[in-house]
């Protein structure tokens, strides 16, 4: 047993020599060792000398949370010889020392932690990995800059199927003029990869296109599209312009000129189906009985890479958007000078007229803790000094202003850039805008506190550009409910680990990159892109995957009566003479097998019936607690608050299970008899497969488990609720102080 102190961010909290000095004492226990940092190569180096040396066969560890550093000791133990499935780390980091101010609290709950660890370790079984082959094929949904970088970075080594839901690809950029801090043009630098992505023989594009489904699982997703009619061939369109020409309505076109695919699309609300754009095509690409069209892909990963879009700004009433033709947003000031101009590439006011006094309005939506969202969107102060540059630029005699909270200029020549905003005319004030209000006579009357000076301020404008908050695209919710994957608080696609695995996610074999991750500026987009294409190589060149060895088991005591194979939610069950047998691939030990075997002949290997109670048993030595049965999904939001600092009651006793539909109640009343006050069922996955017999399962156990008189709960908190989760086990664990401290005052009496 290895206990890590973590520089103080464990030891400040525990005291981890007492609990070494403890568990050295127990059986089986031939060493209990404290080093500084585990992680690091001496740490490591120390466990790897004492199996080379023929001391142990089987590792605990006490450190921060498995999800960052299991794999790494797993691959150091296989090295030195011993099993990878027989050292397990144990958490007291992020679910102990971080969350609990009481040291002898927070020492007691570790020590148990420790010792259920130690009780689980001791019949824990040497399991071989489950080898599959991965299908040699990848898909990016989102084709902007990030999923473009990303497909064209990878299809040179695989196939790439790159997925857009607009009618072209470029996403935000090719709807940008210029870009900070340098002032190129986006046009310039995005239209050649585009059209490298088109007529690139190894990416397949599918525009208007959206991912309707995901089944398979990891290495070989099978995934359904889900692709909308445009009405003409991409493919056969040479746009010659002609059906344009001659449509009553205006009703087809190019989205823009420099659109890819370079193909013209009808717009079906304007269409009156006159037929005439059909006939004049020489070419026979418009298709006016185009229908919508499914299509499967077979594919072993996939990358996310669906971006941002802008908040609406009408939800700030006081700004008025929406009221007044000359209060925009940024995106629509963009979209005057871009590429995609209805304007000429020229920037005007509602009336045609040049504007001559501007305002940017930033933070519209960001750091907003009440309405909208807490986050800074980390491009608005920077785009809106290129925008005010760019006025200035169109008309050097113009007054332009930006309003600002805090300006952030982080990162290389950004500071410079700033700087040269001011030099070139632009002013700036620090404070919230307070009000946009249209007057009679045309112009926007802005109100507003100057922090620095500290007045009341009003100035007139006639117009007003409000830099909006950026929230996740539309679709990233139901996408990553389809592919397992958490979201945070914020909506965006949750990381495997923020700093040292940035652009995996929690789903083997889906990563993601750009703005799906959190706002970023261009730069950063393109860097992840180019690190998630590096890290999908690396896993796939492999060929092959190991899948947890963790799967059901089925014992000679089962008599063939089938009932875990019409209950098996996936259908990795099936009969052969009269048996179970399972397919290892489809399964996700959900563990609903073994919980309703009636002759208790299923177990999930390392998750068996008997290490579950071992573990309960040892966490509960301790002292009184509650024992919390959490699944992957939760125990990443309780990993969360322990990096929020989030405290919560240290009788809390975290217990991951792959599933909670692995319980039944032998394991939760052994629980209770040995000392449990109190039994929590946290569920986080998105699985319906999982969640529809969620309720049923928590009915069951609290029936079976009464006659203990103690509170069993249930609750579903996925990734991102970590607050919602705080709240649950402070409530819960009151509840079974007071129960637990009423029966004690009825046992004085």
């Amino acid at each position: 047993m290895y206990l890590c102190r973590c520089g103080g961010n464990i030891s400040d909290a525990v005291d981890v020599e007492a609990i070494a000095e403890k568990v050295s004492g127990m059986d089986g226990v031939a060493i209990a060792n404290v080093q500084d940092y585990l992680c690091s190569s001496a740490g490591q180096g120390k466990i790897k000398s004492d199996i080379d040396a023929g001391m142990i066969d089987r590792v605990v560890i006490g450190s921060c949370s498995p999800k960052l550093h299991l794999e790494t000791f797993r691959a150091m133990a296989k090295m030195a010889g011993i099993n990878p499935m027989l050292l397990e780390i144990t958490n007291i980091r992020e679910q102990c020392s971080w969350v609990h101010e009481d040291q002898q609290e927070a020492t007691r709950k570790a020590k148990g932690l420790i010792t259920g660890a130690v009780f689980r370790m001791n019949s824990l079984e040497s399991l071989e990995p489950i080898i599959k082959d991965l299908e040699d094929r990848v898909l990016v949904v989102g084709g902007g800059i990030s999923g473009i970088t990303a497909a064209l970075e990878m299809a040179n080594e695989h196939e790439v199927i790159l997925v857009e839901n607009k009618a072209y690809i470029g996403g935000h950029m090719i709807g940008l003029s210029k870009t900070f801090p340098t002032f190129d043009c986006s046009q310039c630098t995005l239209t050649p990869k585009m059209v490298e992505v088109f007529n690139h023989p190894n990416i397949t594009l599918y525009t208007q296109t959206e991912v309707a489904s995901v089944d398979g699982n990891v290495g070989d997703f099978k995934v359904t599209l889900r692709r909308m009619p445009r009405y003409v061939d991409v493919d056969a369109c040479t746009s010659c312009g002609r059906c344009a020409q001659e449509c009553p309505k205006d009703a087809i076109a190019l989205p823009f000129v420099q659109a890819i695919p370079q193909a013209y699309i009808i717009d079906m609300e304007k269409c009156v189906e006159c037929g005439l754009c059909e006939k004049m095509c020489a070419v026979g690409a418009v298709k006016l009985d185009d229908r919508e069209e499914g299509i499967e892909v077979n594919v072993g990963a996939i990358t996310i890479a669906t971006g941002f879009e802008p908040i609406d700004p009408s939800i700030i009433e006081e700004y008025n958007y929406g009221r007044h033709l000359d209060i925009i947003t940024a995106i629509e000031f963009e979209e005057m000078l871009s590429a995609m101009s209805r304007t000429g590439m020229r920037l005007q006011k509602s009336d045609g007229t040049m504007p001559q006094k501007v305002a940017f309005v930033l933070c519209v939506g960001s750091r907003d803790f009440n309405r909208a969202n807490k986050y800074c969107s980390k491009v608005c102060c920077l785009y809106s000094q290129k925008q005010a540059q760019l006025v200035l630029k169109m008309n050097k005699d113009a007054d332009v202003t930006v309003f600002y909270i805090d300006m952030r200029a982080a990162g290389r020549r950004m500071e410079e850039f700033y700087h040269h905003a001011q030099e070139t005319g632009v002013n700036f004030i620090r404070g919230r805008v307070a009000e946009v209000n249209p007057l009679d006579s045309g112009g926007l009357q802005l109100r507003y506190e100057d922090t620095l000076l500290g007045e009341i301020g009003s100035d007139e404008f006639d117009m007003v550009v409000l830099c909006p908050s950026l929230n996740p695209s539309g679709g990233t919710q139901q996408l990553a409910d389809q592919l397992g994957v958490p979201v945070g608080s914020d909506g965006f696609i949750e990381e495997k680990h923020v700093k040292i695995d940035p652009v995996n996610t929690l789903n083997q074999g889906v990563f993601a990159a750009g703005c799906a991750l959190g706002p970023k500026d261009i730069h950063d987009s393109v860097t992840e892109a180019m690190s998630a294409a590096h890290k999908v190589s690396g896993f796939l060149g492999k060929g092959m995957i190991s899948i947890s060895p963790e799967k059901p088991v089925i014992k000679d005591a089962c008599d063939g009566c089938g009932i875990c194979v019409e209950e098996c939610p996936y259908g990795a069950l099936s009969m052969d003479n009269k048996k179970p047998v399972l397919e290892a691939l489809s399964c996700n030990a959900c563990g609903i097998c073994a919980a309703i075997c009636p002759q208790e002949a299923v177990e999930i290997a390392n998750y068996t019936r008997k290490q579950l109670k071992a573990q309960a048993e040892g966490i509960l030595d301790a002292g009184m607690g509650v024992i919390v049965y959490i699944d992957p999904a939760a125990y990443a939001a309780a990993d969360i608050a322990g990096v929020n600092r989030s405290p919560y009651s240290s009788l809390i006793r975290f217990v991951q299970v792959p599933s909670i539909h692995v319980l039944d109640a032998d394991i939760v009343n052994h629980a209770y008899e040995y000392g449990a006050g109190g039994v929590m069922l946290i569920e986080g996955t998105t699985d319906e497969a999982l969640t529809s017999r969620s309720k049923d399962l928590y009915s069951r156990l609290k029936k079976a488990t009464k006659e203990h008189k103690k509170p069993i709960r249930y609750s579903h908190i996925e990734t991102a609720q970590y607050e919602k989760l705080m709240n649950l086990l402070n409530v819960f664990a009151e509840q079974v102080s007071a129960k637990a401290a009423k029966k004690a005052g009825k046992k004085e009496a």
